[in-house]
């Protein structure tokens, strides 16, 4: 962009929600109405990919969930949601490397940026806070289907995470996705006419 790493023509947004709530859903369309998306999921997976710091970093300190020489997500996460102790040092090795990256990308964008975090951190940095609210039900049958996993590990990290009420208290405004697709749409581009287009 022409205007990338000017402040001055940037508007930079958090996006928060519990894992399984719909930010994907949400940030597509803000993506389809001209947003830039940073996605601290994605770059996750990038700053644990193969060789990286982080990678090495897992190998090193998770050493019963190494399969074939790499790091297995699956084993990681049934680990670290039954371990604090796991779940500590898993968020200190990645968060640090995910918080560089969003802010070297952030810095490097124009226009209007979506920061879009499962973890909410440095929340303070950005000039509005959006939420994506779904009821929990919801949230733990898609997380079974999606990740393949049973119940009670579902429930396990979704425990672990920011309650419901947390993140409505930090956020100024919350986006309701109780699953019509069309009601999420038409909420997310009436926010974007008063927020971001006037």
């Amino acid at each position: 962009m022409a205007n990338a790493g000017s402040t001055a023509s940037k508007k930079v947004f958090a996006l928060i929600g519990g894992i399984a709530s719909g930010k994907t859903a949400v940030s597509d369309i803000f993506a389809d109405l001209g947003a830039e998306i940073v996605d601290a999921d994605v770059i996750s997976r990038n700053v644990t990919a193969p060789n990286s710091e982080g990678e090495k970093a897992l190998i090193k300190h998770f050493p019963d969930c190494i399969v074939d020489g790499k790091p297995d997500r699956k084993l990681i996460k049934q680990k670290v949601f039954n371990d604090e102790a796991a779940l500590k040092k898993l968020n200190d090795i990645t968060h640090p490397l995910i918080i560089k990256e969003i802010h070297r990308r952030v810095s490097e964008a124009g226009g209007v940026i979506i920061v879009v975090m499962p973890v909410p951190v440095e929340l303070r940095r950005y000039s509005v806070v959006l939420n994506v609210y779904t009821p929990i039900e919801q949230r733990i049958e898609r997380l079974i289907k999606r990740d393949n996993i049973d119940k009670e590990l579902a429930q396990k990290i979704m425990a672990a995470q920011m309650s419901d009420e947390q993140a409505a208290a930090v956020s100024d405004f919350t986006f309701i996705n109780d699953g019509d697709k069309e009601k999420l749409r038409q909420s997310v581009i009436k926010w974007w006419n008063i927020y971001v287009e006037n």
